[in-house]
């Protein structure tokens, strides 16, 4: 899967990305069934933080980052840069310079699986990255990797293509193929959200909205032991 690069690959439609702006990460995990999620690993770097955009893949060679810096030549205004940084990669493979490269491109944020560098400043400039972690120790610029191919990270597989949404809980992903089913979907679960926390402010009980005021006694019933034991 090394030395390739694929120029054109399928893009959503603007607008199909402008619907997940302002979608919580947990709600569009909730419209796939749980799914697409990367692992809490994955941490964004500041907050808050809000984050959606195109998947621009890159699969670097451990702790080399040459092809990332060819993929930011490639980069399109409204990409995320989702980085694969191979297995045991332990340098700062992006950092703040990088940043401002990636901006320049119209790149909206930074996702990987290796650690970056220039913590502070990116910071302070807000440009939204998550990552596994930071070191200061600079990636080599020797080996090629491949962009825009099927990569994983934070345990899930991410395509070009596909659309990245982060904020403060994390990382999800949606697959290009099922974006406009899921959009539609997870834009109806945060109304219901709106509404159930509505709901509880005004005394009904949590989920009371989906499953009726008595689902948690309903659901447990056959499976737990009441004691009615007197102190």
């Amino acid at each position: 899967m090394y030395r390739q690069i694929v120029t054109n690959p399928r893009r959503p439609p603007p607008e199909l990305v402008e619907r997940f702006r302002g979608v919580w990460t947990s709600t569009v995990s909730d419209a796939m069934g749980r799914h697409g999620v990367m692992a809490g690993t994955i941490r964004p770097l500041f907050h808050p933080l809000q984050l959606v955009g195109v998947a621009l893949t890159v699969l670097n060679y451990p702790n080399d980052n040459i092809t990332t810096h060819r993929a930011l030549q490639l980069a399109r205004a409204g990409d995320v840069l989702v980085v694969d940084e191979g297995t045991g990669s332990d340098v700062g493979a992006f950092g703040h310079n990088m940043s401002l490269a990636a901006r320049a491109r119209g790149v909206v944020g930074f996702v990987s699986s290796g650690c970056i560098r220039d913590a502070r400043l990116l910071r302070e400039e807000g440009f939204p990255i998550f990552s596994h972690g930071v070191n200061p120790r600079s990636a080599q610029k020797n080996t090629p990797g491949s962009i825009n191919v099927p990569v994983q990270v934070g345990g899930v597989v991410v395509r070009p293509g596909d659309i990245v949404i982060g904020d403060d809980d994390g990382v999800v992903v949606v697959p290009l193929a099922v974006a406009e089913e899921i959009a539609r979907a997870a834009t109806e679960r945060q109304r219901m959200e709106h509404r159930q926390a509505q709901d509880i402010r005004e005394g009904r009980q949590a989920l009371e909205i989906l499953y009726g005021a008595d689902w948690a006694t309903e659901a447990l019933k056959d499976k737990m032991t009441l004691v009615d034991r007197q102190e």
